[in-house]
């Protein structure tokens, strides 16, 4: 005959059991999506090595063609030392005189350059001080410094469809200040390395001319610095990053964005830019 009551017993222990089984997929609490991004950040942290290829461009006016685009390498070992190596496919078109949101990477080099950086009490520092003119500006390219940024400013992370099974996409948004602080500290410290590297060629020279050329110099990079400052200081900055994250080891797959400068020109001209990047994380060890 069969017994009810042992039957009710035996589903509130099968019940009992699901609950306190960890990692069951009808019970356990899913993910969200701050959670998500927090351990993608973690798992990166603790990886003594890694490597990533990216490419990034300018657009200008959403007309859909990119000017100064390259593409970059990076290799982490040691767990603080990073190597970046572009890959420039030719020479670059400066724009004119316009603003631009990155810097113009130099091309003479066929094979293009690398640079090397340290991480020091959370801060990615340029090894040599005696590089070619701009290749400071590699740092900016570099996504395990961009994610540790993102960690530190204000934020929307969602998540969006299309990840599948394997993976999570996740969309950050940073808070327009933050983006437009973040924005002017990357091109202020590439203009501050633009004149240390510069002066350190004109030291080179020696006697009246050295001290000709250094003047020269300092007039000029002082122009460009209060040149950029009137256009940025009404400009509006909007950065949106895409993370794609694997769903069973938590690491970052790729890392995708836009950061767009609407501002006027010298000429009181609205315009438009945004640098596009896109990054592929390979091995991790």
């Amino acid at each position: 005959m069969f017994n009810y009551r042992n039957a009710r017993v035996m589903l509130l222990i099968l019940s009992l059991i699901l609950l306190c089984t960890p990692g069951c997929g009808l019970v356990q609490k899913a993910q969200t999506p701050e959670e998500i991004f927090s351990l993608a950040l973690s798992g990166l942290a603790g990886k003594e090595k890694l490597s990533f290829e990216g490419q990034a461009g300018l657009r200008r006016e959403n007309n859909g063609v990119f000017e100064n685009q390259f593409k970059f390498a990076g290799k982490l070992e040691d767990h603080n030392r990073l190597t970046l190596q572009t890959r420039l496919p030719g020479v670059v078109n400066s724009g004119g005189t316009q603003m631009s949101t990155t810097s113009v990477l130099p091309t003479g080099q066929p094979g293009g350059f690398s640079a090397s950086f340290q991480r020091k009490k959370g801060q990615w520092m340029a090894l040599s001080n005696q590089q070619e003119p701009l290749r400071g500006a590699l740092s900016r390219y570099n996504p395990i410094s961009q994610l540790e940024n993102i960690d530190r400013m204000n934020k929307t992370i969602k998540s969006e469809y299309g990840g599948g099974r394997r993976t999570q996409i996740l969309r950050i948004e940073l808070n327009p200040e933050d983006a437009k602080t973040w924005a002017m500290t990357q091109l202020d410290a590439e203009m501050s390395a633009m004149r240390e590297e510069y002066m350190h060629k004109a030291s080179a020279i020696g006697g009246v001319n050295q001290t000709k050329l250094e003047q020269e110099l300092e007039r000029v990079w002082e122009q460009g610095e209060s040149t950029m400052d009137k256009m940025m200081e009404p400009a509006s900055v909007q950065t949106v990053y895409h993370l794609t994250v694997d769903r069973k080891t938590s690491l970052p797959l790729r890392l995708s964005s836009e950061s767009q400068i609407s501002y006027q020109d010298m000429n009181n001209k609205k315009s438009t830019e945004a640098l596009v990047t896109d990054v592929n994380f390979g091995e991790y060890q």
